[in-house]
């Protein structure tokens, strides 16, 4: 009778937590007083969690690279429109 040791499930958790911060860093990022206290700390999580679920990617205990990736890509535009909504909203004239 054959030894056969199950597998333990993919760890996905770091990835799906990368979209959905993404995708409320998204939605935040365009609202001047919400970018500063949702959209930047939900972003920057957003990215540090792509960066923990790539490396689970490469070690081969995790299966959601397109999540992972959406997940990054979306908390880094959120990051950037935070940044230009910032400016736009805090700038002063220089007459």
């Amino acid at each position: 009778m054959p030894d056969t040791e199950a597998s333990p499930p993919p760890r996905n958790g770091a990835g799906l937590a990368s979209l959905v911060l993404g995708i409320v860093a998204c939605v935040f990022s365009f609202i001047p007083f919400a970018t500063e206290f949702v959209a930047v700390p939900s972003s920057v999580a957003a990215v540090a969690a792509a960066f923990i679920g790539w490396d689970r990617i490469e070690r081969g205990v995790a299966t959601n690279r397109a999540d992972t990736v959406a997940g990054g890509l979306l908390g880094a535009f959120a990051l950037a429109t935070s940044v230009l909504v910032y400016l736009a909203t805090h700038s002063r004239d220089a007459v």
